[in-house]
């Protein structure tokens, strides 16, 4: 299986192609707009000689992350998937930022307004995907101290540096890696037909922070 797989979430757009035997190709750039993600994509499938007909597969993260870049990104996913009439596996951005890691751990990344998106990872088998959770980030890291548990603390960006900086555990993460993009993607569902028209980015306005989690 031949699968494309774009995320545009971050200041990196990465599209890579990926088969069975693992990454085929890679295109990672930093600072250049998700506005030229076609161009980005058509060079990936230039360089395996392939066009997307020869696709068997679209992921595509989903967030949260740049508002901007993840609407190209997920909009792109969806037109090619819809077009080539084939599956389409949507991707949480912690659920990739975890990827590889062992657990329990905590996933976090700033929603703004002193609030941030976390998901945490236990080793229970009934909560492979666990809900992703907006809250203040004092609350956050308050749960986070007091969990001796958890082997890592990850950040997408950087943003809570300070806060976290003091714990051994805490690691940032500049952009999704491509391994951890391509084991997710084996791990997650897809979706086919109508059910790719009503995919959304799940990004969360800080104003709608206190809604709570969303999956």
């Amino acid at each position: 299986m031949r699968t494309l797989i774009i995320d545009t979430s971050g200041p990196f757009t990465t599209v890579l192609v990926a088969a069975e035997t693992g990454l085929s190709t890679a295109s990672i750039l930093q600072g250049r707009p998700a506005e030229h993600l076609h161009e980005q994509i058509q060079c990936s499938l230039s360089c395996l000689h392939i066009e997307p007909s020869d696709l068997d597969r679209i992921a595509v993260v989903v967030g949260p992350g740049s508002w901007t870049g993840l609407n190209i990104g997920v909009t792109a996913a969806k037109t090619l998937a819809q077009v080539l009439e084939i599956p389409l596996s949507p991707i949480r951005a912690l659920d990739a930022l975890v990827a590889g890691h062992s657990r329990p751990v905590w996933a976090l990344m700033n929603a703004g307004r002193g609030q941030c998106y976390y998901i945490h990872f236990t080793c229970s088998a009934q909560d492979e995907q666990p809900a992703m959770v907006v809250a203040p980030l004092d609350a956050v890291c308050n749960q986070i101290r007091t969990d001796t548990s958890a082997v890592a603390i990850l950040e997408y960006g950087n943003t809570f540096e300070n806060q976290l900086c003091g714990d051994h555990r805490y690691q940032s993460v500049a952009r999704l890696l491509p391994e951890s993009l391509i084991s997710t993607v084996n791990q997650s569902f897809f979706m086919e037909g109508d059910a790719i028209k009503v995919l959304k980015p799940a990004y969360l306005q800080p104003a709608f922070a206190e809604h709570g989690a969303i999956s």
